[in-house]
């Protein structure tokens, strides 16, 4: 049985969520999809608007956000879902504009039940152009932009075509692998849910492949750095030591990204942890004499980051 496909949808309150979902559903027609959404109890997708799909595959988790007061209903209704709807290409998860993104991404990760039946290929976050400011003062807003891995920044014919380059650096300053997308009323010409996780694979390859070393950034709310080392590594090792890591410091950890080159495999490792969870999936072919340089990037607060380096090596150098 082939695995649902899922991609989550969040971003800030009024950023053009629900118009977003509406165009996906209606480019998609030839596919099979379901919706999961949750708005405190406000019908957030006007059923007439979406065609093809039927209304029982619209689940609504109306009595709080999925993030927080009733993950165990979110779980539970996704295994429901998947019981129900049968055969399912994609599965479309709305948050709302409060979410904590991690509490969403995290039983994707973890829960072996779902780990089963579903395969996480991104989130979506959309960014309200004309209030990014104020905004993105919130944390849940932050970590919104930190965890996603398409960042659409919407609305842009309501702000000066000038200010636009300045708002996607602050963007990228908080989340540097993710892509960005500029459009109004929440419209994607070229968005592909068949293509979206290549493409979120290709740009987070693209990036962490670049020549770093190491590199330490420091804000007021965060702190993010990166470290990069060359060889093939002992994925057990590693993992013995990345698992337990991100389980014990999942407070001050936000998330991970890493891109591996591991012994005893042609392809290299793409590895992920949000909230103490963590995830490993194979990436692209390691090219004959290409030079085999591992990266990890993390973000999150208060981070030892000579610690971390230290405990990294000690364990992948078997002492």
């Amino acid at each position: 049985m082939e695995k649902i496909r899922v991609v989550l949808v969040t971003g800030f309150l009024g950023a053009g969520k629900t118009t977003f979902i509406n165009e996906v559903i209606k480019k998609h027609q030839h596919l099979k999809l379901a919706l999961v959404e949750n708005e405190f109890g406000e019908k957030s997708i006007d059923q007439d608007l979406i065609i093809g799909m039927r209304a029982d595959n619209i689940f609504d988790l109306s009595n709080g956000c999925i993030c927080c007061t009733i993950s165990n209903e979110f779980s539970l209704t996704l295994l429901d879902l998947a019981d129900k709807a049968g055969e399912l290409d994609f599965l479309l998860i709305e948050t709302t504009g409060i979410a904590d993104l991690s509490n969403v991404i995290r039983p994707f990760y973890d829960d072996e039940d779902l780990r089963e039946r579903y395969e996480l290929q991104g989130s979506v976050c959309l960014v309200d152009a004309r209030n990014f400011e104020e905004q993105l003062a919130g944390n849940e807003q932050q970590m919104q932009v930190i965890l996603s891995d398409l960042l659409i920044i919407n609305k842009t014919n309501e702000i000066e075509a000038k200010t636009l380059p300045g708002l996607e650096r602050q963007l990228l300053a908080y989340n540097g692998s993710a892509l960005v997308e500029h459009t109004n009323f929440g419209l994607l010409e070229d968005f592909s849910l068949a293509e979206f996780s290549e493409r979120v694979k290709g740009k987070l390859e693209q990036k962490l492949s670049q020549p770093v070393m190491f590199r330490v950034v420091e804000s007021k709310k965060y702190s993010t750095f990166t470290h990069q080392f060359p060889g093939f590594i002992n994925l057990e090792r590693f993992q013995y030591w990345f698992n337990y890591y991100a389980a014990i410091n999942q407070r001050e950890i936000y998330r991970i990204k890493g891109l591996l080159v591991t012994q005893n495999s042609p392809f290299k490792t793409i590895v992920q942890s949000v909230g103490g969870a963590v995830s490993y999936a194979e990436g692209s072919f390691l090219e004959p004499g290409e030079e085999p340089v591992n990266t990890l990037v993390f973000i999150g607060k208060d981070i030892d980051h000579e610690r971390v380096v230290y405990e990294l090596m000690h364990y992948l150098e078997g002492k």
